[in-house]
């Protein structure tokens, strides 16, 4: 099993973070390297159980795959499962700070499956540079956005 965190600083509040994490439909896609789509497949607002499906680009294909928010703690906490090609996933954000700055920690357990479990050194090499530019996208995201947005 594949298992490490990754950290951020933002020059935003918790809950204007947590806002953009959280809001898969619009902003996903937008700092996370690989989806370019999320749809929330259950109704009402987002919560613990709220399942969504994100496609993915792999060559020519596209993929969709499910996720499901296992913790909703605004601003404090949100986590997840689901599957990123042939790796499953959990993942938790932890978000600390102050109304000027937000510190975003991602902790991930990932683990490979059928044959690319032989290729868990790689795997994970390549999960240590991805997440901390997909957090590095969601920094310059959340930051650019105009607090009347």
């Amino acid at each position: 099993m594949i298992t490490f965190t990754s950290t951020v600083s933002i020059r935003r509040a918790q809950a204007e973070v947590f806002s953009v994490l959280t809001d898969f439909d619009r902003y996903l896609a937008r700092w996370a390297k690989g989806p370019i789509a999320a749809r929330k497949t259950s109704p009402g607002d987002t919560n613990v159980g709220t399942r969504f499906e994100v496609t993915a680009k792999a060559g020519i294909f596209r993929v969709r795959s499910p996720y499901q928010v296992l913790a909703f703690e605004p601003p404090r906490r949100f986590g997840g499962r689901g599957v990123a090609g042939p790796v499953r996933f959990e993942e938790v954000y932890r978000l600390s700070g102050d109304e000027s700055s937000t510190l975003l920690e991602q902790t991930i357990r990932a683990r490979p499956r059928g044959p690319f479990r032989l290729a868990e050194g790689a795997i994970e090499k390549q999960l240590r540079r991805l997440i901390p530019a997909d957090l590095e996208r969601l920094r310059a995201l959340v930051e650019g956005i105009s607090t009347s947005e």
